[in-house]
């Protein structure tokens, strides 16, 4: 059997017996017109070394609510704006038709291109509180035109989306180009250990213009490692790949993807060819044995925080990530004296989900740069943090 989520990013396959999203809807009475509310809060508290300043910080991450439905005819739409602490920030919104018999939707507005398998998953759902350090390079949530969707038995998942390219309103005339293939090719061997294997493709071209000053390549758990100088700019052709890999059963699971990209990028010191690359590699397990896939675990002795009963269920997961850097950024892009060629992160989480509504997360994150890079009030090879989410969703 198979269980396919069209959901705001793409369609994902989950074991059937994963627990669905538990949203509020409302419905005409022949079900084909249908409103839903759900909700996604996500406060976060980290502790790092020393060198960095603050030391500890609090931090409300995500506060999003979602309102999404379908209209007889064959039209969705999907609005989740973001209210973070000093902005509110629209994440998604568009509208658009269902088409290819329901198997497909195209989204007109904004959402998030369909690349990278960590970003196009739900977030509710993820082991860590923050994404591999590679995240940072992918293309997230844009304005545009983004086709989605699955083959009618459901071996194939694609992408199409025409873009900006920029995260939000246009600095030129050009536009990304984003497609990305989605393969499931055991699914017909129901029982078997490789039926939920699935790997994929994905690729995006486009120029771009427009500055960096201010923005710096980080760690994995968000700080400034390298910051870029304040004449740096993209100027011209980007193209992405990407290859991704994920396999589950019963109560493991596995992710994988590696990440190119190739920029070209200026500053006062001249033109650079810059090419990056890297990946990583997440495990986890779920410790009180429930099944574990892309919709999440539905612990088999939920807990309740009024009557003090259940369990919930306890999953440790552990992560590796590398990205590697051009040297062609410390000739002319990064600020001088603050370089390093590789940084590698290895990452140790535990997770406990109490019920379907909740999930507390606990990290501790290391990384490890090639040579001494400048920190907030020293500097040094290697940092670490200690990382805690509590997420409430429904």
């Amino acid at each position: 059997m198979l269980a396919l989520a069209l959901t705001g990013c793409t369609a994902t396959r989950v074991d059937p017996g994963a627990p669905q999203a538990e949203k509020f809807r409302i419905a005409t009475a022949d079900g084909r017109d249908w409103l839903e509310f759900g909700a996604l809060v996500q406060t976060l508290a980290r502790v790092s070394d020393d060198a960095r300043d603050p030391r500890s910080d609090f931090a409300l991450k995500r506060v999003r609510p979602e309102i999404g439905g379908q209209l007889a005819g064959g039209l969705a739409f999907n609005l989740e704006p973001n209210f973070g602490a000093d902005e509110v920030e629209l994440e998604e919104a568009w509208v658009g038709p269902l088409l290819f018999g329901g198997n497909a939707t195209l989204h007109l507005g904004r959402m998030k291109a369909p690349f990278s398998l960590e970003e196009v998953r739900s977030r509710r759902h993820i082991d860590f509180p923050f994404f591999s350090i590679v995240n940072q390079l992918v293309p997230a949530e844009d304005h545009g035109a983004f086709l989605l969707g699955h083959s009618a038995d459901g071996r194939f998942e694609y992408g199409a989306a025409l873009y900006n390219g920029t995260g939000g309103a246009d600095t030129n005339g050009s536009k990304d180009v984003c497609l990305r293939l989605m393969a499931h090719p055991f699914m017909d061997e129901s029982g078997s250990a490789l039926e939920y294997l699935q790997f994929g493709l994905a690729g995006t071209a486009g120029v771009q213009n427009e500055s960096l000053a201010g923005e710096a390549i980080q760690n994995e758990f968000k700080l400034d490692v390298l910051p870029f100088t304040a004449d740096a700019r993209l100027s011209g052709s980007r193209e992405r790949l990407g290859l991704e890999l994920a396999w589950f059963r019963g109560p493991w699971f596995v992710q994988s993807e590696y990440l190119g990209v190739q920029q070209e990028m200026s500053s006062a010191a001249g033109d650079e060819d810059v090419r990056l690359h890297g990946g990583y590699v997440t495990l986890a397990h779920v410790l009180t044995g429930e099944s574990k896939s892309f919709g999440g675990v539905a612990p088999a002795e939920p807990y309740d925080f009024a009557a003090g009963t259940g369990r919930g269920a306890w999953v440790v997961a552990v992560r590796y990530s590398i990205l590697s850097l051009d040297d062609d950024l410390e000739a002319a892009l990064i600020v001088p004296g603050n370089f390093t060629d590789q940084i590698q992160t290895g990452s140790v989480g535990l997770d406990w989900i109490p019920n379907a509504h909740a999930i507390l997360r606990a990290a501790v994150v290391g990384s490890y740069y090639e040579g001494d890079v400048r920190l907030d009030t020293g500097s040094g090879d290697r940092e670490a943090a200690l990382l805690l989410e509590f997420q409430l969703h429904y």
